[in-house]
């Protein structure tokens, strides 16, 4: 973990005991916001493949052009969000490593940074090899620690002791488990870590290489603001099925005990009509809390079939009316904030997205009230919510489905974002003289809770006379509950650390990536005008007619040059280069894991099917890693790297080392 940046580094054997080609697919469930950074293969005759950022065309036809020649080859897509196919063609009685890098951009969040690195697969193995070290960029780490019980491993498998010197710490010395009996332990598929970093400096810390840059601001001894809290939830049918409802109400309950006298609440249900149960406008105060508790609590899904569906248009804009009514009566520094928690599509009323998204735009021009959205993954309209949340200076999230109950997902949310509110209405601005800033990630916040840590990175240009020790500078303007402050930060190029100049452009181009692929899924439907407010490309002089064209050829563009693979992109093959294996023009390909039922004849992939299907040979599943699932930008330093052995074969499908 380095830099707010965690790699991972996941090698598999895979075994063929057959004299012919074979194809198999793994499909792998990572860690939200997990891309694939590099693909290896190594054969038995010592032929080793690397792997190339290409178009997804490009990159399976390059896959099916190797296979069919009885080559050892690798191909890797994103499915969805969360998974990864991984197919891997095998020579006849070969044997072939495969070695995948992914990596995942980290937070810190109600001060502590936490991650997920994936230990073993959705299935048996003999032996486990894992290696995990953590470093942080401020100093001695506060506090450090994972979710693993050694108790059950031999202790001569285990290190963990303490090392550390004045200019970097690792806390705990790197941890090195070495599992031969690895079928004897209950061991996690996912091995859950936080930790404390040392506090980052008051006006911020700004990094530059003079190509590449990245400031982080955390707020801290700063007053909180009064909030006026509006929850919109969904009581439709579908909410009743996972418990969903119920565990919103839990979440809710939770939240209220945050409140203070000084903060006000509303709750309205919503299902087939705008308003199905209206709450509030009441003080925070114990007694009303209690009040608001047992309404909560009473809650139920809508059982009246003549108000079944979903009318998201007409529950936000009379929420929406209502919150800013709400707002008018408070004190000019409370905030106000509009959550809405749903798991549907808008099925009622007006169901056009585009539609519902500009009205909601339009009636909140003003940006009074900031609005916040939760979506149950796989149900709500993430596209339409993160849209909204987008356009009114919110966030959005998901909800997932994994390891973290629902309760838990949204308490975390509203916790980490609207907890103790410090600041709201920041902007970050990177200047100096004769910089030129390009394609820098979201640099303005609609609130700052205590704890939670923004990171904006992006391009900057230097002309060649310019004085290398000349400062560039970081200001940070917000408004806090007396007055508007600014915070500054100034730094001068560093081009002695190479490592840290790799680290932030990665960095960059994980989260610059995100933020253009949740703009061009916005754009399709909110149109041009709106996002273009929203967003500054890398290149001004874009060519294309539609400016979603110009956000798909900057997202594609940086994804190839960071070797990123990228959902709807870029795929990544490994191409045999050195041509140290020779091709078999007449390769037969008799067990072929791309077709639903493993039959050569039909030998055709099927890229980017649903993961539940029956096409696949192997599921390797390490559950959700940020449970958070924000799609705004963070750092973090976090450096892992595991190893799984073991071999299988081809009959058994495949091995994972």
């Amino acid at each position: 973990v380095r830099s707010r940046l965690a790699t991972t580094t996941l090698t598999m054997s895979v075994r063929n005991g057959l004299n012919c080609s074979s194809i198999h697919m793994v499909t792998l469930q990572l860690p939200l916001n997990t891309r694939v950074t590099s693909l290896k293969t190594f054969s038995d005759d010592g032929c080793t493949t690397e792997g190339r950022v290409k178009e997804i065309e490009a990159a399976r036809e390059t896959f099916l052009e190797q296979s069919s020649q009885g080559l050892p080859s690798a191909y890797v897509e994103v499915q969805n969000s969360f998974t990864y196919s991984l197919q891997v063609s095998i020579p006849p009685m070969g044997e072939t490593d495969v070695e995948l890098i992914v990596e995942q951009l980290l937070q810190q969040r109600l001060g502590e940074v936490a991650f997920e690195i994936p230990m073993i697969p959705n299935e048996e193995v003999d032996k486990v090899k894992f290696d995990l070290s953590v470093e942080d960029v401020f100093g001695n780490l506060l506090d450090f620690d994972i979710d693993l019980d050694l108790e059950d491993l031999e202790e001569s498998n285990v290190e963990a002791d303490v090392k550390g010197n004045s200019t970097n710490t690792t806390f705990p010395k790197p941890i090195n488990l070495h599992i031969t009996d690895a079928r004897q332990h209950n061991l996690p598929q996912v091995i859950r870590g936080r930790f404390k970093p040392n506090e980052v400096p008051r006006d911020g810390y700004l990094y530059t290489d003079g190509s590449c840059f990245e400031h982080f601001f955390l707020p801290t001894s700063i007053d909180p603001m009064p909030r006026n809290f509006f929850f919109l939830l969904d009581t439709s049918e579908s909410m009743k099925y996972s418990n969903k409802l119920d565990n919103a109400k839990k979440a809710l309950i939770n939240f209220i005990d945050s409140l203070s006298p000084r903060d006000s609440l509303t709750i309205q249900t919503f299902a087939g009509k705008g308003t199905i149960d209206l709450w509030g406008v009441r003080p925070g105060t114990e007694e009303e809390k209690k009040d608001a508790k047992v309404f909560i609590s009473k809650i139920k899904v809508v059982d009246d079939y003549r108000i079944w569906g979903t009318d998201l248009h007409e529950a936000l804009l009379e929420a929406l009316i209502r919150a800013q009514y709400d707002g008018e009566e408070t004190q000019n520094d409370t905030v106000n904030v509009l959550v809405l928690i749903s798991d549907a599509w808008a099925s009622a009323g007006e169901t056009d997205r585009a539609k519902i998204a500009k009205h909601v735009y339009d009636l909140n021009k003003d940006g009074s009230v900031k609005i916040f959205t939760l979506g149950f993954q796989g149900q709500a309209d993430m596209t339409l919510l993160d849209a909204i949340a987008l356009m009114n200076g919110g966030i959005s999230a998901p909800i997932l489905q994994g390891n973290e109950d629902f309760a838990s997902q949204i308490t975390l949310f509203l916790e980490s974002e609207l907890g103790t509110i410090l600041l709201s209405d920041v902007t970050v601005k990177i200047t100096g003289e004769d910089v030129t800033v390009m394609g820098e990630t979201k640099k303005m916040y609609p609130l700052l809770a205590e704890g939670y840590e923004v990171v904006i990175r992006g391009l900057i240009g230097l002309p060649h006379a310019r004085d290398a020790n000349a400062p560039i500078k970081a200001i940070t303007t917000a408004a806090t509950m007396d007055n508007i402050q600014n915070w500054e930060v100034s730094t001068v190029v560093d081009l002695d650390d190479p490592v840290k100049s790799s680290l932030c452009f990665q960095s960059y181009a994980h989260s610059r990536i995100s933020q253009l692929v949740r703009m061009r899924e916005a754009a399709e439907f909110l149109g041009d005008d709106i996002v273009k407010s929203l967003l500054n490309l890398a290149d001004s002089n874009c060519k294309e007619e539609e400016f979603s064209d110009c956000i798909k050829a900057e997202a594609l563009d940086l994804a190839i040059e960071a070797n990123v693979v990228a959902k709807g992109l870029t795929a990544m093959v490994t191409v045999n280069d050195d041509q140290c294996m020779d091709t078999d023009e007449a390769a037969e390909i008799c067990v072929d894991g791309t077709t639903p039922d493993g039959n050569k004849e039909s030998y055709e992939p099927k890229y980017g099917e649903s993961t539940d299907g029956i096409m696949q040979s192997s599921t390797m599943t390490y559950g959700y890693a940020d449970e958070y699932g924000y799609t705004s930008a963070s750092i973090e330093i976090s450096c892992s790297t595991l190893f799984f052995v073991l071999t299988m074969l081809s009959m058994l499908l495949f091995a994972i080392a």
